[in-house]
């Protein structure tokens, strides 16, 4: 049984990753903003989404 919060931190890696590609090649964006999008969209924002659902689900 895989949990909540894997499922967030997957799908948010995974988003981030076409991202962070489309970034490199699709907008020909320097490789610091397509790292930066990989590292805001894979890393940071999973940490964001579950500390908020944890804290509406205690209360």
């Amino acid at each position: 049984m895989v949990s909540r919060k894997n499922e967030v931190v997957l799908v948010c890696a995974m988003i981030g990753t076409v991202l962070a590609f489309l970034a490199a090649d699709g907008l020909d964006a320097p490789p610091g903003i397509a790292s930066s999008v990989l590292v805001f969209v894979g890393a940071i924002l999973p940490m964001v989404i579950n500390n908020y659902l944890d804290a509406s689900s205690d209360s």
